[in-house]
């Protein structure tokens, strides 16, 4: 007889103590959304689309020049033909060349101004986290699936426009 008392008291223990105590906040956070959607974030894409598109004007003027000596007039004699594959050949491995150049440049600066958000971004994470008392925050690449309802991705952008803005 007094074991049951003993569960009904546990539980009813439990439910009172659980009533008092805040449940842990998770949230979740679109890493690609806060980078695309960011004041910040359109500025490093915008600075990243100018590089590309000097970049890919360099390369056209190149291809252009390529092709243009490839159409060149034909030579009858060897040693012309012979000089106009060297040229030829010359002017595909600098083409080469630039291509891998600037696909290096464009990745490379990519990845400084993503660097920046991140960092950025973090301490942002860091202060949500610490004023709205959450557990854990996970970016949607490490939560396949969660709850819409623990989504902050538009708090964070809010909250990431605000500190840049009053830098």
């Amino acid at each position: 007889m007094h074991r049951p008392v003993l569960v009904l008291m546990g539980v009813l223990l439990l439910a009172v103590m659980g009533c008092n105590a805040e449940p842990p906040k998770i949230g979740v956070v679109d890493v690609i959304r806060v980078t695309n959607n960011s004041v910040a974030g359109k500025m490093a894409n915008a600075e990243l689309n100018v590089l590309i598109k000097a970049k890919q004007a360099l390369v056209k003027e190149k291809a252009e020049a390529f092709e243009k000596l490839k159409k060149s007039p034909r030579k009858e004699n060897a040693a012309a033909k012979n000089l106009k594959e060297v040229e030829l050949n010359k002017a595909a491995v600098e083409y080469q060349k630039l291509v891998a150049a600037s696909d290096e440049e464009i990745k490379k600066k990519a990845a400084e101004l993503r660097g920046k958000i991140f960092e950025q971004m973090r301490k942002v994470l860091e202060t949500i986290g610490k004023e709205d008392n959450f557990l854990l925050i996970l970016t949607t690449e490490n939560a396949p699936y969660f709850q819409k309802t623990i989504d902050i991705s538009e708090r964070v952008i809010k909250k990431y426009d605000e500190m840049n803005q009053a830098k």
